[in-house]
C-alpha cells in the first residue's frame, strides 16, 4: 500500500506545532524550579547580564576544579533574557515552548525526505508530545536540551541539502554547519555527537555503493566538525581543567569501571520504558529510585537484551524499512554521552537528557507506520487512529505533568508523593523538620540520606553544619574530612572545617586547616576570613588585616566584609583606615539597598 499523505506539508508542520505548543503551553505558568535557582535566579553573571563573563564561566557556580560544564551559549541566553523579561519567569519559559515548537518542526522535516508526509507528521507530532521531554521543556534550564538539539537538528538539516549545490553554496552550507555545530556545542555537549550523526545520514541516504564517495564529497563536513569538537575541548580545558565532563555522580563514586558499565547497563530498560511507556517519570533518579549494580543481576542482564534487541531490530528493518533502522542508531549514538560507559557523569538517569535521542523515536514511528501500511496492508485510516490515541495519551501525560515543576516546593513534594524512597526526597524532608526545629527527627532523616549517597559533597557539608548548630562536632567532623577527600580543591568544606575548630575555641587548628585549603583550592575569599578570624581570636590584629586584604584581592564588593574590616582596624588601633573601611561599607550597603529594591521589584510579578 503506498501511504501519500492527504495534506501538503506545510500543513502538517503547522499540526505539528499546534500539537508542540497546545502540549506544553501550560509550563508557561510555572516560575523557577530548583536548579533555575542556582543557574539562573541566584547567579549575579546572569541577574547583572555579564554576558561577556559566560566564555569564562562553568555552567554551575562554584565547580569543583577539574571539573565542570561548559555551556556558554545557554548562560548568555540567560543573561539576555532576564534584562528582557525582568527577572520574570514566564518569559523564560515561553522561550523554552517557542524553541521545542521548533525542534519538533525539525523533526519532522528531518524526516519527510525519506517518508510520505502522514509517517513523518506521526513522527513529528509524537515528539512534539511526549511527556519524556516535560523537564527539558517545563524546568527553565531545561534549555540546555532544547538549544543543543535545536542546532544539531539544523545542522543536519544543512547536511541534507548538501547534494547538487555549485561550490560556493557548498561553502555556504560547511560554514553554516560549522557555526550550527559551536553553538550546540556551547549549549550542552551531547551536541559532540553530531559528527557521528552525520555519518550515519550519509549512510541512510545513500546508495549502498555509493556511501563511500558519500563519505568522501562530504570529506570537508567531517573535517571541519571534528577540528571544531577539538578545539571546544581545549576551551573546555582551558576554562575548567578538564575534557571529560562534571563531577560524577555521587552513586558512582567509588565504582570500578567495571562496576560502572553494569550500573550503566542497567539503566538501558529504564531509556525503553520512558520512551514507549512513560507513565512513571521521576524528578530524580538517584537512590533508592535506582541503584548502582555491583554485580551481574536481572537488571543487568534486561539491559544487555535490550541493547541486543535494539540491535536484532536494527538488522531485520536495515533491508525493509531504514526509517526504523536509523531511528534506533540514532538513539544508541545520542545517548551513549550519557550513558556512563565511555565516563562517569553527573547522572545515572536524568530525563532531559533523552530529548536529543529521543528523535530516533519520532524517527522509528515514522518507518513503523510506513512499513506497516506497506507490508501488512494495514489500512491508513486504523493507522492514523492507532497514532491519535498514542498522540492524545501522550498529551494528556504531559499537560498532567508540566505543573510539577512549577516551583521547587511543588517539585519536591511531587517526589515526595510518588517516590518517597528517593534521596533527594527523604533530604528534603531532612531539611524541612531542621527548619520547624524538629532537629532530632531531622538527624534520623539525614542519617538516611548519607546512607543512599555518603559520598554525595553538598549532602556531606549539609549534614555537617547542621551537626555543628548543635555543637555536635564529633559527628560533624568525620563527615568533612570525607567531603575533603572526595574533593580536595574544592573550598567549602575546607571552609566549615576551620570555622568549626574556631567556635570550638581551637583557632591554632582551624588556622592550619584553612591555610591547608588554601594551599590545594588556590585563593579563595572565605578561606582568606577565616584565616584572619584565626588571628583575631590570637589578638595578632595586623595579621589579621592582611589577611582580609587578601580575601578582598579575589572580591571586595560585600559592605558587610568592609564593616569587619573596620571593626578589626579599630582593634588594632587604625582609627583613620577604620573610618574609611566604614565608609566604604555605607556606600556598598547603599549600593546593595538600591539592587534588593530592584530585585523584589520583580519578584513581586513572578507568580
Amino acid at each position: 500500500m503506498k501511504l501519500i499523505g492527504p495534506i501538503p506539508p506545510w500543513r502538517a508542520a503547522l499540526l505539528v506545532v499546534l500539537v508542540a505548543v497546545g502540549t506544553y503551553a501550560n509550563s508557561a505558568l510555572n516560575g523557577f524550579a530548583y536548579d533555575d535557582n542556582t543557574i539562573i535566579v541566584g547567579r549575579p553573571l546572569v541577574t547583572e547580564g555579564r554576558v561577556a563573563d559566560v566564555l569564562t564561566s562553568a555552567y554551575w557556580p562554584q565547580a569543583v576544579s577539574g571539573a565542570g560544564l561548559y555551556r556558554p551559549v545557554t548562560l548568555a541566553s540567560f543573561a539576555i533574557e532576564w534584562r528582557l523579561w525582568g527577572g520574570h519567569p514566564a518569559g523564560f519559559h515561553l522561550v523554552n515552548l517557542a524553541v521545542h515548537a521548533v525542534v519538533s518542526v525539525l523533526v519532522f522535516l528531518l524526516i519527510l525526505p525519506w517518508s510520505a508526509t502522514l509517517p513523518a507528521l506521526v513522527g513529528g507530532a509524537l515528539f512534539a508530545a511526549h511527556p519524556v521531554h516535560s523537564e527539558a521543556v517545563a524546568n527553565v534550564v531545561g534549555r540546555a536540551e532544547l538549544y543543543s538539539a535545536l542546532f544539531v537538528l539544523g545542522a543536519c538539516l544543512l547536511f541534507l541539502k548538501g547534494r547538487g549545490l555549485s561550490p560556493s553554496w557548498r561553502a555556504a552550507r560547511l560554514l553554516g554547519i560549522g557555526a550550527l555545530y559551536v553553538l550546540g556545542l556551547g549549549s550542552k555537549e551531547m551536541a559532540a555527537t553530531l559528527p557521528a550523526l552525520l555519518v550515519l545520514l550519509a549512510v541512510v541516504g545513500t546508495d549502498e555503493g555509493r556511501v563511500r564517495d558519500r563519505i568522501r564529497s562530504d570529506f570537508p563536513v567531517f573535517l571541519l566538525t571534528g577540528v571544531l569538537l577539538a578545539a571546544f575541548l581545549g576551551a573546555r580545558l582551558l576554562m575548567l581543567g578538564s575534557v571529560s565532563g562534571e563531577a560524577p555522580a555521587p552513586a558512582l563514586m567509588g565504582l570500578s569501571v567495571g562496576q560502572r558499565i553494569l550500573t550503566s547497563l542497567a539503566v538501558w530498560p529504564h531509556y525503553f520504558r520512558l520512551l514507549v511507556f512513560p507513565l512513571d517519570l521521576v524528578v530524580d533518579y538517584t537512590p533508592a529510585v535506582l541503584f548502582p549494580a555491583l554485580t551481574w543481576g536481572p537488571d543487568v542482564i534486561l539491559g544487555v537484551l535490550t541493547i541486543l534487541g535494539g540491535a536484532a531490530a536494527v538488522i531485520f528493518f536495515w533491508p525493509r524499512e531504514r526509517l526504523v533502522a536509523f531511528g534506533i542508531v540514532w538513539f544508541g549514538i545520542a545517548i551513549l554521552p550519557v550513558t556512563n560507559l565511555l565516563v562517569p557523569t553527573g547522572v545515572l538517569l536524568a530525563e532531559r537528557t533523552l530529548y536529543l535521542p529521543s528523535v530516533g523515536l519520532a524517527f522509528v514511528a515514522a518507518g513503523v507506520v510506513a512499513w506497516t501500511a506497506r507490508e501488512r496492508r494495514t489500512s491508513l485510516r486504523t493507522l492514523l487512529v492507532g497514532a491519535a490515541i498514542v498522540c492524545s495519551a501522550f498529551m494528556v501525560r504531559t499537560v498532567l505533568r508540566n505543573p510539577s515543576w512549577m516551583s521547587t516546593f511543588v517539585m519536591l513534594t511531587t517526589l515526595g508523593e510518588e517516590h518517597p524512597e528517593s534521596f533527594m526526597a527523604v533530604r528534603a524532608r531532612a531539611q524541612g523538620l531542621d527548619n520547624v526545629g524538629e532537629y532530632e527527627a531531622a538527624a534520623g532523616y539525614y542519617q538516611t540520606a548519607l546512607e543512599l549517597a555518603p559520598n554525595g559533597y553538598s549532602l556531606l557539608v549539609e549534614v555537617a553544619r547542621f551537626y555543628g548548630r548543635g555543637e555536635r562536632w564529633a559527628e560533624a567532623e568525620p563527615l568533612l574530612v570525607h567531603a575533603i577527600q572526595l574533593f580536595p580543591t574544592h573550598p567549602v568544606a575546607w571552609g566549615v572545617l576551620s570555622e568549626q575548630r574556631l567556635n570550638q575555641g581551637r583557632s591554632r587548628e582551624g588556622h592550619a586547616v584553612a591555610l591547608q585549603g588554601l594551599s590545594l583550592v588556590g585563593s579563595d575569599r572565605d578561606l582568606w576570613k577565616l584565616v584572619s578570624e584565626s588571628y583575631v581570636a590570637k589578638g595578632d590584629y595586623d595579621a589579621a588585616i592582611r589577611a582580609r586584604w587578601a580575601s578582598f584581592g579575589v572580591s571586595d564588593d560585600e559592605s558587610g566584609e568592609w564593616r569587619r574590616m573596620s571593626e578589626i582596624m579599630a582593634m588594632a588601633g587604625r582609627s583613620q583606615e577604620a573610618d574609611d573601611a566604614s565608609q566604604r561599607a555605607d556606600a556598598l550597603e547603599s549600593q546593595e539597598r538600591a539592587a534588593s529594591a530592584g530585585g523584589a521589584r520583580a519578584s513581586v510579578r513572578q507568580p
